[in-house]
């Protein structure tokens, strides 16, 4: 839905009452979606575990969302959803709304280690090393070099030889998946699932998404869940803040390289006159861009902070540790 089309917080959570639905690329939404202690919730969680890892799961618990701390000085880390299955596996479940103009591989990488490392006890052998899943939901274009929705990384060679099996990475980018709109019926269950996510808020495609969770329980599941929270107006709160949130956080950024651009034309122009005016135009319009970035980050992160948000999720949002916060 389209933010800008409400002035107040009240005019937003009104839309409720008309049986608009949640949107669960947010994170408040998507969290409720899977972990009401509902029916409902729990069936489309245990589908969407299913899809996600490709594996039969006879059934799954919800864990603490932190992530212990081995020693002071620790980046801590929160999950949005943290499961323990039947057999010990482990998964980890994010949804990431927007580009947040950092590395996520790296964030996800680290999250998938730290998950193993949080399961293997002191004493324990290798072969107790559980196999974990970091699964997220990416509502931007990761990988531009490919066409796959759908993506799986584990450690492998160059030529495809596996190291193990334990460390799984599964990213699932929303904006690709609209050209298998037309397969539901050869898709994979994962494929039908990032359909689900992506347009089961849009009121023009609520034909298409009732055909959708009429293929599969888990889907018709998690529909009739994100019908029930959608009457939740705490919910609609959350999602406003947030949406707000990430709007300025997107407006302080495209203004920030605004401001990059016309500082590296001028440091090119400077830099060209020494060095060659194609290159140093170059180099100078790089330079400005980045550090305009961190200016809109860091700025963005002290009206963020000045309005009490917690130190969790501003860093979230913006890619800050809370060292960096702290030091604003």
């Amino acid at each position: 839905m389209d933010i800008g089309k409400f002035k107040t917080e009240e005019e937003y959570v009104s839309q409720m009452r008309t049986g608009a639905l949640l949107n669960p690329r947010i994170d408040s939404t998507f969290k409720a979606l899977f972990t009401q202690p509902t029916k409902e919730s729990r069936a489309a969680l245990h589908s969407f575990l299913e899809a996600a890892t490709e594996e039969k799961i006879k059934s799954f618990e919800l864990t603490a969302n932190d992530a212990p701390v081995s020693y002071n000085g620790q980046r801590n880390v929160s999950y949005d959803i943290a499961c323990v299955l039947d057999d010990g596996r482990m998964a980890e479940i994010e949804m990431q709304a927007f580009d947040q103009q950092y590395d996520y591989g790296k964030r996800a990488e680290y999250h998938v280690a730290r998950l193993e490392t949080t399961y293997l006890e002191k004493g324990d052998d290798w072969q107790s090393a559980p196999v974990v899943f970091q699964i997220t939901v990416l509502n931007f274009h990761y990988t531009p070099k490919s066409r796959n929705a759908i993506n799986r990384y584990a450690m492998r060679t160059k030529d495809g030889l596996e190291l193990s099996n334990t460390l799984n990475v599964v990213f699932i980018e929303l904006p690709k998946i609209s050209k298998r709109e037309k397969t539901i019926d050869t898709n994979s269950k994962l494929e039908n699932w990032a359909l689900f996510l992506k347009d089961a808020d849009n009121p023009k495609k609520q034909e298409f998404i009732q055909n959708l969770t009429s293929k599969e329980d888990g889907l018709m599941q998690a529909k009739k869940s994100l019908s029930n929270i959608s009457k939740n107006k705490e919910l609609w709160i959350a999602q406003w803040k947030q949406e707000s949130f990430e709007r300025d956080i997107r407006s302080g950024l495209n203004a920030a390289m605004q401001q990059g651009i016309a500082q590296g034309l001028q440091q090119g122009i400077a830099q060209g006159l020494q060095q060659g005016i194609a290159q140093g135009l170059q180099q100078g319009i790089a330079q400005g861009m980045t550090q305009g970035i961190q200016q809109g980050i860091t700025q963005v992160a002290k009206n963020m902070l000045s309005t009490g948000i917690p130190f969790e999720q501003i860093s979230k949002l913006t890619g800050l540790s809370e060292t960096e916060l702290q030091s604003l």
